[in-house]
């Protein structure tokens, strides 16, 4: 009886030296590591595993680490091999461990999270600034305060404006 020959079910290519295919060699196949029980081989980081699949393609990956271990009594010398494959799509640095860093100074109108409300208040205040600097008279600014007032308190405008409107309408007040 041989030792681990039930965990061999995959067939493996290497490719060393960036043009020579060696193999077939019988593993325990996953997609972070392989091992391959012949010393004979000579394969190094950057070398390639080929993995046939049943569709007559093959997947590619990268040897990033080779590990060889002479074995114990009922387990044969091999080579363990770090793997990464080549078409694989990595996700974005830190996902699922974000931490974020601000630091702001001397600046206005920055907004921090999604579907804030600042950028309202904001635009409405650099309004009511505006219409207080310009040349018109006292009742021409109140006038314009008070239709952009009765623009905010209509119904569908509240509905849309929602949770900065109490904010908005405290600007007249």
């Amino acid at each position: 009886m041989r030792p681990l020959a039930g965990m061999k079910k995959d067939e493996i290519f290497l490719e060393v030296n960036s043009d020579e295919r060696i193999g077939p060699f019988r593993t325990a196949f996953t997609n972070k590591s392989v091992t391959i029980y012949e010393t004979s081989i000579s394969v190094t980081e950057g070398d390639k595993v080929i993995r046939p699949l049943p569709n007559g393609r093959e997947e590619f990956y990268t040897i990033l680490e080779t590990h060889y271990s002479s074995g114990l009594s009922a387990i044969p010398a091999h080579y363990t091999l770090k793997i990464s494959k080549d078409s694989a799509i990595t996700p974005p640095p830190n996902v699922g461990n974000t931490t974020n860093h601000i630091s702001i100074s001397n600046s206005q109108g920055f907004q921090v999270g999604n579907y804030n409300t600042q950028n309202l208040e904001l635009v409405l205040n650099q309004l009511v600034e505006h219409i207080n600097n310009t040349d018109a008279s006292r009742e021409e600014k109140e006038e314009a305060k008070g239709r952009l007032d009765s623009f905010l308190s209509h119904p569908l405008v509240s509905t849309v404006v929602g949770a900065s409107l109490p904010v908005a309408l405290g600007l007249f007040s």
